[in-house]
C-alpha cells in the first residue's frame, strides 16, 4: 500500500484536511490550537506573517543572509546591497540552514504542543518551506536572479534541502511520516515540460527528501495564462502530494496522462479548492462540492478520485482576518467529509 493512503479522504474519514503553511494570528499558541481544532489527522506548523515581516515565505527563508540584501526598486525580490556573490553563496552553502523563534514563532509553538500530545490522531505532521525556483528567482545579483546562475541555482536547492532535512528532522522526534511540502508558485511560469534544467532542480530535490524518509509534497497556488493550475508539471516532480488552486479551471486536467499515471502510482492531490478571500459569504459547500464532482467525471473511470484527495484552501491564510481563516477551515472540513461520503 502506498504510503500516502493514510492521507487521504477515503482513509481518514472525510477528515483529510490540512493547511497550506500561513495563519493570520499574531500569537503562536492561538495559531496551533486553530490547527488542532481544524486539522488533527494532519497538522501543520503556521507561519504568522501579522506577527512580524520575517515569517512571510520569501523573508523567512532568507533571514541568515538577509544583512547582505535589501529590497529591489521598482520590482519583487532583493538584491545584494552588501559584500559580493561570493560571500552570498558561501553564507547559503554554510552558515544556518534552521528557523529561529523570530521568524517562525510557530514551529516553536508547534513543537510545544506535540510535547503536549495535542494531536493525538495525526497520522502525519507537514512543514513547508520555500522551493528552490521561487527563492532563487528572488535573489538577484547585479541584475540578474540566481535562477538564471546554474552555480548560484544549485546552492539555493542544497540551501534548501538543509533547511527542509532540519524540518524532517525535528517533526520526526515527534511522528512519521513528515510531509514536507515545497511552495513553488514558479512553476507555473514554466508553462511546460520543456524546461528540463529547472524541472530537475525540483525533482531532485524532492526525491532527495524522499531518501530521507519523509513525504513530498510541491504547492503551487499559481496558473498558467489560461488560468488552469500547472497539473502536469506538479506531477512531473516526483512528490507524493501535488497541491494546486483547484478553485480554478481545473476540469479537465485529470484527462491528462502524467495525471493519471501519477494517481494510479498513489499520488494524492491536495485540491487548493476553498478560495483564499476575505470573505466567503457566498462561498457555498453545495458549489465547491459541484466543482469537486466535475473535476472527479473527467478523471479515469478506474480511480475513485476521492480515494487521492486531500482539501486545503487555495493559498495561505496569512494576510486575512482570524474570523475568515476559521470560516475557511469549516468550509474545509465540510467539503472533505461530503468528498468522504461521495459514491462518485
Amino acid at each position: 500500500m502506498h504510503i500516502t493512503t493514510a492521507l487521504t479522504c477515503s482513509a481518514l474519514g472525510g477528515g483529510a484536511i490540512t493547511g497550506i503553511g500561513s495563519l493570520p494570528h499574531v500569537d503562536p499558541s492561538a495559531a496551533v490550537r486553530l490547527v488542532a481544532e481544524f486539522c488533527p489527522e494532519i497538522p501543520f506548523w503556521p507561519q504568522l506573517p501579522q506577527r512580524a515581516p520575517g515569517e512571510l515565505m520569501v523573508e523567512q527563508a532568507l533571514a541568515p543572509v538577509a544583512d547582505l540584501l535589501q529590497p529591489c526598486e521598482g520590482r519583487y525580490g532583493y538584491q545584494l546591497a552588501r559584500g559580493d556573490r561570493a560571500e552570498l553563496l558561501y553564507r547559503l552553502s554554510y552558515g544556518q540552514a534552521a528557523l529561529t523563534p523570530d521568524v517562525a514563532a510557530g514551529f516553536f509553538a508547534f513543537e510545544e504542543a506535540l510535547a503536549a500530545n495535542a494531536f493525538p490522531r495525526a497520522v502525519a505532521l507537514k512543514g513547508q518551506i520555500i522551493g528552490p525556483l521561487t527563492l532563487a528567482a528572488q535573489i538577484f545579483v547585479d541584475e540578474q536572479p540566481l535562477l538564471y546562475d546554474p552555480e548560484g541555482l544549485a546552492v539555493v536547492r542544497a540551501y534548501i534541502e538543509r533547511m527542509a532535512r532540519w524540518q524532517i528532522m525535528r517533526l520526526a522526534r515527534w511522528r512519521s511520516p513528515v510531509l514536507l511540502v515545497l511552495d513553488e508558485p514558479y512553476l507555473a511560469l514554466l508553462a511546460s515540460l520543456n524546461n528540463t534544467e529547472l524541472l530537475a532542480t525540483v525533482h531532485g530535490l524532492t526525491q532527495a527528501l524522499r531518501a530521507s524518509g519523509a513525504l513530498v509534497s510541491v504547492h503551487c497556488c499559481a496558473t498558467l495564462p489560461d488560468r488552469t493550475p500547472p497539473l502536469a508539471l506538479l506531477c512531473a516532480t516526483g512528490a507524493d502530494v501535488v497541491s494546486f488552486d483547484a478553485y480554478q479551471r481545473s476540469e479537465a486536467f485529470c484527462a491528462d496522462s502524467i495525471v493519471r499515471s501519477f494517481l494510479a502510482a498513489g499520488g494524492v492531490l491536495a485540491f487548493g479548492i476553498i478560495p483564499t478571500l476575505r470573505d466567503l459569504a457566498d462561498v457555498s459547500l453545495a458549489d465547491l462540492l459541484t466543482r469537486w464532482v466535475v473535476v472527479s467525471r473527467g478523471g479515469d473511470s478506474q480511480i475513485a478520485l476521492k480515494d487521492y484527495t486531500l482539501i486545503t484552501a487555495t493559498c495561505g491564510l496569512g494576510l486575512l482576518s482570524e474570523e475568515a481563516a476559521r470560516r475557511s477551515f469549516q468550509l474545509a472540513r465540510e467539503l472533505a467529509a461530503a468528498v468522504g461520503s461521495n459514491d462518485l
